[in-house]
């Protein structure tokens, strides 16, 4: 996670990780405060990165300021799982 941290800082702008897994980089990204997305087609995958994703913003942040989440609700990810 550190690791990842410090690459994100090395950037600009969003981070979008189109292989998300359990969202390691969407959870390093949170934790600075940086706005990320990710892409995971394996419904597993993606449910345990919701929930990583989700406590690491709920935490405190590694800086002194907290940003306002990047989404104005997580729920929206539970939608997004739908059959099409």
């Amino acid at each position: 996670m550190d690791l990842m941290s410090t690459i994100i800082r090395w950037t600009d702008g969003m981070i979008v990780d189109p292989f998300m897994g359990s969202g390691t980089t969407l959870v390093a990204a949170a934790k600075i405060g940086r706005v990320s997305v990710g892409i995971e087609l394996d419904p597993h995958y993606f449910d345990i990165a919701v929930k990583r994703v989700s406590e690491a913003w709920n935490q405190p942040m590694l800086l002194d300021q907290k940003p306002s989440s990047p989404l104005p609700n997580l729920d929206l990810f539970n939608e997004s799982k739908q059959q099409i």
